[in-house]
């Protein structure tokens, strides 16, 4: 028997997959690694709908921080989105040396960082890969998935 050219057949695959892709985030954090890191974790519905079909979803879709997730994923593949999430904001904070720094808008610690703000909250990338991680591992555990 043939192995299945892509070896990810379940949610927690998936979910391990996200876990590496953040392991690469945390390395080098460039839009390459965010795009990649919400791209999978925006995904894992499809994982989930695979291997329940009718498992309700709405704890997923309603949340905040998956509400976020799900942006950055489609702004990142589809660059200009057709429906208006103008509620979420994205940007970046270029690292910078003292002295050059733009107050608010750069960081000082010799790393770029990366924010969405909602309506409600600013949230910096790496603290929102945290919480979607979180968020997963508690929906695949209460749905013994």
């Amino acid at each position: 028997m043939m192995a299945e050219f892509f070896e990810i057949d379940t949610p927690r695959q998936m979910l391990e997959k996200a876990r590496r892709e953040f392991e690469k985030l945390e390395e080098n954090l460039d839009s390459d690694s965010i795009f990649n890191f919400f791209v999978t974790a925006y995904h894992m519905c499809d994982y989930v709908a695979a291997a329940l079909p009718n498992t309700d979803m709405e704890s997923i879709y309603s949340n905040p921080d998956f509400k976020m997730c799900q942006y950055i994923c489609n702004k990142s593949k589809h660059r200009t989105l057709k429906r208006n999430d103008s509620k979420f904001i994205t940007r970046r904070c270029p690292a910078a040396r003292f002295g050059e720094a733009v107050f608010g808008e750069s960081v000082f610690d010799g790393e770029r960082a990366y924010f969405i703000t909602d309506d409600e909250e600013e949230v910096d990338v790496i603290e929102l890969v945290r919480r979607v991680i979180s968020l997963w591992e508690t929906f695949l555990d209460e749905h013994s998935l």
